[in-house]
């Protein structure tokens, strides 16, 4: 639960109401979660009659530019706004280097949904019981009347995509609750689903085919290494964008207990996703290498050789086990 939440939605609302004009952060590499409650909130505030910019220092990803608005989405700029928010983001670092332009605002916001958040706005809605970020704005914008069919479809993709259809262990009868809620909007779901969640490309395909066929397994199958090359990239004409989802695959193994997604972002410069089950914290892995996340879900970038990268994080995961 966000602690004192009726009094941060009113805060919240009051500062909104205050604001003329308004500037979203998603986070670096946005995922559907995080550009979901930027473009629900866009949609709403627009409804208001506010000025709203949403911003990204990464492109959106071609799979979700299929959401509403997401051609709105663009580069920040040396514009000052007089209300920031950031949405699932739990460091400042999260915005990338659009953290001087959330901060020149006059009023900062963050709505966010991970353990690891660390406190960088006037104003925190902060609840790590959900299963993604868009149940929050949900909550906010419902209590303050601005819920459409058009910001239920938004939202209600953020849910799918960040609850792994609600699969993941942070969902909740609450969870259900809300997608129901979201659902009568009379949007088509399945089509929701199938868009955000389910469709793949050739390309993608290709690139999980090849390195699932690749994945190493250590201390009796309990921990599981998948590794993305420039070189896997490059020869399925895929990016970074194309790991996300691959890495369910390998947690689902039934001895597996540490499943690790090693992508090669530079020469030497590695993102490392990592899941967890059987009672292993995913975030408490990645904390000890600066990153962040949740109980079952979490990442961290490392930089230097491969091997060396492979021996820290089986180290983190043995001494977990």
């Amino acid at each position: 639960m966000i602690q004192n939440e009726k009094e941060k939605f009113i805060r919240v609302s009051k500062e909104i109401a205050k604001a003329n004009s308004v500037s979203i952060y998603t986070h670096v590499n946005p995922d559907c979660d995080t550009l979901s409650c930027a473009l629900s909130l866009r949609l709403a505030l627009i409804s208001l009659g506010k000025q709203v910019d949403v911003y990204s220092v990464d492109p959106v990803p071609k799979t979700l530019c299929v959401l509403n608005g997401a051609d709105s989405v663009k580069l920040p700029e040396k514009k000052v706004h007089d209300l920031s928010i950031a949405v699932d983001c739990d460091s400042l670092e999260r915005i990338g280097n659009a953290m001087r332009s959330f901060l020149s605002s006059k009023v900062q916001i963050a709505i966010d949904h991970h353990k690891t958040h660390a406190k960088f706005a006037d104003v925190t809605l902060l609840d790590t019981d959900v299963s993604a970020c868009a149940e929050i704005v949900y909550r906010l914008l419902t209590y303050m009347k601005l819920t459409s069919k058009d910001v239920a479809e938004l939202l209600f993709a953020g849910i799918v995509t960040d609850s792994g259809c609600f699969q993941f262990s942070s969902v909740n009868e609450t969870t259900h609750k809300i997608a129901g809620e979201l659902m009568s909007y009379g949007f088509d779901g399945g089509k929701v689903i199938y868009d955000v969640f389910k469709k793949t490309s050739v390309n993608k395909f290709m690139l999980e085919n090849r390195v699932l066929s690749k994945c190493k397994f250590f201390d009796d199958n309990q921990i599981a290494i998948i590794t993305f090359t420039a070189k896997d990239f490059e020869e399925t004409s895929t990016s970074m964008n194309d790991t996300l989802g691959t890495i369910v695959g390998v947690i689902d193994i039934d001895t597996v207990k540490v499943a690790y997604a090693i992508a090669e972002a530079a020469n030497r410069s590695y993102k490392i996703m990592i899941r967890s089950k059987d009672g292993i914290d995913a975030s408490d892995i990645a904390r000890e290498f600066g990153g962040g996340g949740h109980n079952r879900a979490a990442g961290c970038r490392l930089n230097g050789y491969y091997e060396d990268i492979v021996d820290k994080l089986l180290k983190v995961a043995r001494d977990r086990l």
